[in-house]
């Protein structure tokens, strides 16, 4: 008797597991951003000080807090559109995630540091340079969902490179011109993100904007 042996495609893994992965990874990298503040509210209730003057003494951790937890929740709904569940996984785009997953879980580090040191030169482009090259990765692995989905025959949306391209340019523009004169105020640069997003589609650079609809061709 002879006997058949079948041979069955093993399922082709998709990216769910690291999603859920990576999120609960962001997740407790937003909560370690409050840690040196609630050293603070400690001290400050130990020496019996008032809000006022926990808020005077602390103006900069605070600041930094806020501007760390805003970049990594913008960060985290850009990550969030692009990274589907069903796109197919391999070994190279989940290095590419954890690459880009390795700058969100230094942001507490360089917020800490931040929000403790005396500001200079290499402060300022440590927090943006890193800002700059979470964006550069986000970009990077637009680039690559786009290639991944497009082979497997999935939607991608053609514009989804476009803002983080936009902001890993301004980023490193304002990483560049702190090296020049130190402050954290070249950030401001970021308001340009929409238009210049604008204008990277409009110039094709990473695509383009659906076609709007048209009516009826006129005819005499």
């Amino acid at each position: 008797m002879s006997t058949q042996t079948s041979t069955t495609t093993p399922p082709e893994q998709t990216s769910e597991r690291l999603i859920t992965f990576l999120d609960a990874a962001i997740a407790i990298a937003l909560t370690l951003l409050i840690l040196p503040l609630m050293e603070g509210v400690s001290e400050a209730t130990a020496d019996d000080h008032s809000l006022a003057e926990y808020v005077d003494a602390h103006a900069s951790q605070l600041l930094a807090f806020t501007l760390s937890f805003v970049m990594i929740a913008l960060f985290w709904r850009l990550h969030h559109a692009m990274l589907l569940p069903d796109t197919p996984a391999d070994r190279g785009r989940t290095t590419l995630q954890f690459a880009w997953l390795f700058t969100i879980t230094l942001m507490p580090v360089v917020t800490a540091l931040t929000g403790g040191l005396e500001t200079d030169r290499p402060l300022i482009a440590s927090y943006i340079g890193t800002l700059a090259v979470s964006a550069w990765l986000l970009f990077a692995i637009a680039v690559v969902e786009r290639r991944k989905r497009t082979a497997a025959g999935l939607p991608f949306p053609t514009t989804m490179a476009a803002a983080p391209l936009a902001m890993a340019l301004l980023f490193t523009l304002a990483m560049l011109l702190s090296l020049i004169v130190p402050s954290y105020f070249w950030l401001f640069v970021m308001v340009l993100t929409s238009p210049l997003r604008t204008g990277l589609l409009r110039l094709g650079v990473v695509g383009r904007e659906p076609a709007s609809p048209t009516t009826a061709d006129d005819a005499g």
